[in-house]
């Protein structure tokens, strides 16, 4: 399989599955690890917030989405890797963050 399909592939997953891992942890409150600046530390479990101050989820989001799209690279088959049009590419990403927009428009109404 040529790199850029494997790329195509990774761009895909990781658009998606990244804001599949947002809105999860949006909708329970829950990721795998959380950063606490104040502390200068990762947790995996909730620590209060008079303590530790508010926890920066991202990281855990950004990392989940990379192990998720890495592992499909290399599992989705090279003739559909192959054939996915470079416009799959940028519109996913398109709609993906068109979602987050939506998801996210309670900041600002």
């Amino acid at each position: 399989m040529s790199q850029y399909a494997r790329f195509k592939v990774f761009s895909i997953l990781y658009g998606v599955s990244y804001m599949g891992f947002f809105l999860y942890s949006e909708a329970c409150q829950c990721a795998w690890f959380r950063y606490y600046p104040v502390l200068g530390s990762f947790s995996r479990t909730p620590l209060p917030l008079a303590e530790a101050g508010l926890p920066i989820n991202w990281y855990s989001w950004l990392l989940a989405a990379f192990l998720v799209s890495l592992a499909g690279m290399f599992i989705v088959p090279r003739s559909l890797a192959e054939r996915l049009p470079h416009s799959w590419v940028w519109g996913i990403a398109v709609v993906v963050l068109v979602g987050i927009m939506v998801y996210e428009r309670r900041w600002f109404y």
